[in-house]
């Protein structure tokens, strides 16, 4: 049985993954807090001791994409930061001597893509992140440093980065709480209940 290593940053996601998923001990869920660097040290602390067979970032993501709302689901094919710049002769978003697209497992992507949610839409492709929580103001400059993004948090470009250098299987599947140009966010967790993360839960069974 694999084990699977699910990471969120925040104490209100993983409450309700918690509910979601129940006691499972092939699934070590942890919480990191909020950001890249919590992030890459929630990352490498649960490789090292937990030896993970796969890490996924889960928890919720902001939609940059204008056709997805509130609780549809992003599975990340890549990720790439918004806020790196390391100077001449290297794109934005990209840390030197890495790749600027972070690509998800291939197997884990084929999977999440596969899923049957009744009500929900699930889709895949690029992910951004960064160290800042996105405003109305921001996103004309995000679609244009990347047009084909479909959502934005704040965490899985780190966990992506620290998956590959140590060469394990990563995927950012996530919920959409809101639209940035909409303020929808407070509202979404008023309204959250752990039957928005299910989904997770039918993604991890198709795994273990």
């Amino acid at each position: 049985m694999k084990k699977i290593a699910v990471i969120v940053a925040m104490e209100s996601e993983y409450n309700l993954v918690r509910k979601a998923l129940g006691d499972r001990p092939e699934i070590n869920l942890s919480l990191c807090g909020i950001g890249k660097v919590n992030a890459a040290i929630g990352a490498t602390s649960i490789i090292e001791r937990f030896h993970p067979d796969a890490i996924i970032s889960t928890g919720v993501a902001g939609a940059l994409d204008g056709r997805l709302g509130p609780l549809d689901v992003i599975a990340a094919e890549r990720v790439a930061y918004h806020d790196v710049w390391c100077g001449p002769g290297t794109q934005q978003g990209q840390v030197q001597g890495f790749p600027r697209y972070f690509e998800a497992d291939k197997e884990l992507y084929a999977k999440a893509i596969a899923l049957q949610a009744s009500g929900l839409q699930i889709k895949g492709g690029l992910q951004i992140s960064g160290d800042r929580f996105i405003t109305a103001a921001d996103l004309p400059a995000l679609r244009s440093l990347y047009p084909d993004a479909l959502s934005v948090d704040m965490e899985s470009g780190a966990l992506a980065q620290t998956c590959y250098r140590y060469g394990i299987p990563f995927i950012s599947f996530r919920i959409i709480s809101d639209n940035a140009d909409e303020g929808s966010y407070t509202d979404f967790w008023g309204q959250a209940s752990e039957k928005s993360f299910t989904v997770l839960e039918s993604f991890l069974n198709s795994l273990t």
